[in-house]
């Protein structure tokens, strides 16, 4: 008699923990992109122009800031570029979009990214190229490589 009941129990506890897990929220990498981030590395078509052991020349630094659906890029004090972007975290690897200010689709740049705790990787393509399939920048290919650590108070 008592083992119909302890199944039933366990069947509906069961039930009950994948029903609750299936309603928590996805972690939000929107939520996650917010703020600002500071560049530590950034290759462009196979060239380092800044990297942990060489960086940036003296002056400005470079920060990416993500407010919304909205980035921009700050010089210094300077903003250098605007636009707005769009992410699609459930493909492999996660994908985003970048639209300069005009919102001009042939000026759509595709890449793809991760975030870290910290630490967030984009692969930018230039505009009008395909999205590129891995975190890397080689000569010819024109795609940009990024790694930024987001700014502490």
């Amino acid at each position: 008699m008592k083992l119909p009941f302890l199944l039933i129990a366990v069947s509906t506890l069961l039930t009950a923990a994948v029903g609750f897990a299936g309603e928590l929220p996805a972690e939000d990498d929107l939520a996650r992109l917010q703020g600002t981030w500071l560049t530590v590395s950034l290759v462009s078509d196979g060239k380092i122009l800044v990297d942990e052991k060489t960086p940036a020349r003296p002056g400005p630094v470079t920060k990416l800031v993500y407010e919304g659906h909205a980035w921009t890029i700050v010089v210094g004090d300077k903003t250098a570029a605007t636009g707005t972007f769009k992410i699609v975290q459930s493909k492999s690897p996660k994908e985003i979009d970048i639209l300069d200010q005009s919102g001009r689709p042939d000026k759509t740049k595709l890449g793809i990214y991760e975030i870290h705790g910290d630490s967030y990787r984009y692969c930018l393509s230039p505009a009008g190229k395909p999205r590129p399939t891995q975190f890397v920048s080689k000569k010819g290919t024109g795609d940009s490589l990024g790694v930024s650590k987001r700014e502490k108070p």
